[in-house]
């Protein structure tokens, strides 16, 4: 039995159920609605951002700069310090002739002294020692004691770089000198000059060829020896060389420059050479100079 009353407040009516062997249909479905086209999105213009954010950069510079250039406008200028250097003094007129000072005699001025015949800055033959036709392999034979630069590159073992050098350094002439005593000792003096005023050049040549003698000088003197301390002048002994089926030969350098000249000298023996007579021979060539 029902007691459920559809007047009451709050209650739902009951459906009424379909008499008995009534089919039940079910309920029509609603269409389905089709779905909404979505737009494909435009298309940016190739490089657009990139040109943006270099127009902003520039109006920051531009923006920039110009603020910069008012800020500093408004500014008072800042006074530059004075000058530390006085105003040069001037004599109001030449010093008399006796009071002027002398000049510098000839036989302290290098420049004066390579001017002249610059064979006659050849140190003196040693004692024992006689003129000799020649000294290196590939080298000629000095012509009245000169040596041209040409003649002094076949000396090197690269003549052609030497001498390219040799010409762009300014070299000027070369002094020479090849001596022998007995059978197989020489002794061979260079004095390169180069042109005036290129006492770089002449120092630079002398560093160089310290360095080429260092390079063949005996294990633990590779820095060479001092002709005389502060001098800038030093020698250099050879490692021997020992071939077999011939001669050891022993040699040594020593090198060094006074202003525009650069002296070189070269010693060579199949009997071990002397360390003193080495250095008293360069130290006598540096004097000269």
């Amino acid at each position: 039995m029902d007691t459920s009353d559809p007047s009451r407040p709050g209650a739902e009516a009951a459906p009424a159920e379909p008499p008995a062997g009534t089919p039940v249909q079910p309920p029509a479905e609603a269409p389905a609605e089709a779905p909404a086209k979505t737009p494909a999105p435009g298309r940016r213009p190739r490089g657009l951002t990139t040109l943006i954010v270099a127009c902003a950069a520039l109006v920051g510079v531009v923006g920039g700069t110009a603020t910069g250039y008012a800020i500093q406008a408004e500014r008072k200028p800042t006074p530059l310090p004075a000058l530390s250097q006085a105003d040069l003094a001037y004599p109001a007129k030449a010093l008399p002739e006796s009071k002027r000072p002398a000049p510098l005699p000839a036989e302290h001025d290098t420049a004066v002294k390579a001017n002249g015949d610059l064979r006659k800055l050849l140190v003196g033959k040693p004692k024992g020692f006689r003129e000799a036709s020649g000294y290196f392999v590939n080298g000629v034979s000095p012509q009245d004691g000169w040596l041209s630069p040409g003649g002094r590159s076949l000396e090197y073992t690269e003549p052609g770089e030497v001498l390219v050098d040799s010409v762009r350094n300014g070299i000027r002439r070369v002094a020479a000198a090849n001596w022998q005593r007995g059978e197989y000792e020489y002794v061979a003096v260079r004095l390169v000059q180069f042109r005036p005023g290129a006492v770089a050049e002449a120092q630079a040549e002398a560093a160089d060829s310290r360095w080429d003698a260092a390079t063949r000088t005996r294990s633990g003197h590779e820095e060479g020896r001092e002709v005389k301390a502060g001098s800038g002048a030093g020698f250099f002994v050879y490692e021997p060389d020992a071939k077999p089926g011939y001669l050891t030969v022993y040699g040594a350098r020593a090198v060094g420059y006074r202003g525009d000249v650069m002296f070189d000298l070269h010693f060579s023996d199949t009997k071990p050479l002397s360390e003193k007579a080495i250095k008293d021979l360069a130290l006598k060539q540096l004097e000269r100079l």
